[in-house]
């Protein structure tokens, strides 16, 4: 599911800035009452961390996250979904770029911010992590 992110937050604590976690029932009910369908890896990484900061500039959004930071998952979606992003589309990253989940498939999308053109496809959150987000900072970071 999210196995490497979470080893790599046992073995460098101090890069990881999580809210912290949440309830499954509570994530569900904020889930059902926005209708939003998502796959079980990004309810787990959701569930474990509540979103947050992690290396230099990345953020997972949180559902609960502080809506004045724009760490949120409802106003950066809103303003997205406003600006052109398909409905079916739903940011949960920004950092290197925006990552967002096809909620209609399942898949993780990494896009440009403003176009929302398709860099890169991923079948999983690990994929994501591994493909993109790790691929950048195991190197400067020394991450086994």
């Amino acid at each position: 599911m999210i196995d490497q992110l979470l080893k790599d937050r046992a073995t460098r604590p101090g890069l990881f800035h999580f809210l912290g976690a949440i309830q499954p029932e509570k994530l569900d009910m904020w889930l059902r009452e926005r209708n939003l369908i998502i796959p079980p890896d990004l309810r787990h990484l959701w569930c474990e961390t509540g979103g947050g900061d992690f290396f230099e500039s990345e953020t997972i959004l949180g559902p609960f996250a502080a809506r004045d930071l724009g760490d949120d998952v409802d106003s950066v979606n809103q303003f997205r979904w406003q600006n052109g992003m398909p409905r079916d589309w739903l940011v949960f990253h920004t950092g290197l770029g925006l990552t967002v989940v096809k909620m209609s498939s399942g898949e993780y999308v990494s896009v440009q911010e403003a176009s929302f053109e398709v860099r890169e496809t991923f079948g999983s959150l690990d994929d994501w992590y591994g493909g993109l987000i790790r691929k950048e900072y195991a190197p400067r970071y020394s991450l086994p």
